[in-house]
């Protein structure tokens, strides 16, 4: 993959989670960087992403750390292919962030989906309204196993994110059975399509659900102009993903901090 196309990914990434950091006043954005760090008890969503290394990378990480102490959270650290080339990895195992694993980024090509057609028992719809966006975000985090703590705190901050932020952006609910019970959404940028926060409640597993809202998501990035799908993978969704076309593309080092 060329280094414009990754940083085009990194960009498409740090839309959707940037957001969570403005709706809690704590979004720092600088030239490759970006951190967002929220009242979710969860280092998911008191996180960083670094696409390029610029100038006072440790400065940034000890205000990072500083942030998460005073907060009393930890929070992850995604590093793209080229940041880890340019030896942000290293320099900031020096800074005292520990090793956190490795995510996927996967692509398909928007034209080569398969047809989606209708889940029998699924109903997709937008979250909009400041209860469904609540809602959503409670949906989103309870499906990924979060704590009821954490699932109340993005329930109650998803709606907060400004109008500003969510430009080009679409949160969905798929409902079976009378209720809601999965949640993806949308970020458009450029040619890319970003799906996240893919979740399903656990009863609701293994029926198509989640491939269904994820082919519901990519489709209307594509009626928008998009022409790549593009996701980071869980172990627990590859399969699926990997069913509908996507391949992975490279990977984002995680290292953990506080």
């Amino acid at each position: 993959m060329k280094q414009s196309d990754s940083r085009a990914l990194d960009a498409n990434m740090m839309s959707y989670w940037v957001g969570y950091g403005a709706a809690a006043g704590k979004a720092i954005e600088e030239p490759g960087r970006v951190a967002y760090l929220t009242p979710v008890p969860h280092p998911l969503f008191n996180g960083v992403i670094v696409s390029t290394v610029q100038d006072g990378l440790e400065t940034f990480a000890k205000s990072v750390g500083a942030a998460l102490a005073g907060a009393g959270r930890s929070g992850l650290w995604w590093l793209s292919p080229e940041a880890v080339a340019a030896g942000a990895a290293d320099r900031l195992a020096a800074a005292g962030l520990g090793e956190a694993g490795a995510v996927p980024a996967m692509t398909v090509e928007l034209g080569a989906l398969p047809p989606s057609g209708s889940h029998p028992d699924v109903t997709i719809r937008r979250a909009e309204s400041t209860a469904d966006r609540a809602l959503w975000g409670e949906l989103a985090a309870r499906g990924t196993g979060f704590s009821e703590a954490a699932a109340r705190a993005l329930g109650a901050l998803e709606p907060l994110i400004p109008a500003e932020r969510l430009e080009r952006q679409v949160r969905l609910l798929a409902e079976c059975e009378g209720k809601a019970v999965a949640t993806a959404a949308l970020v458009t940028s450029g040619d890319l399509a970003g799906v996240y926060a893919v979740s399903t409640l656990p009863d609701f597993r293994r029926r198509g659900i989640g491939r269904a809202i994820t082919l519901h998501a990519l489709q209307l990035g594509a009626a928008g102009g998009a022409r790549t799908g593009v996701l980071q993978s869980s172990p627990m969704g590859r399969s699926v993903y990997e069913g509908m076309g996507f391949r992975e593309v490279f990977s984002y080092r995680l290292l953990g901090q506080g």
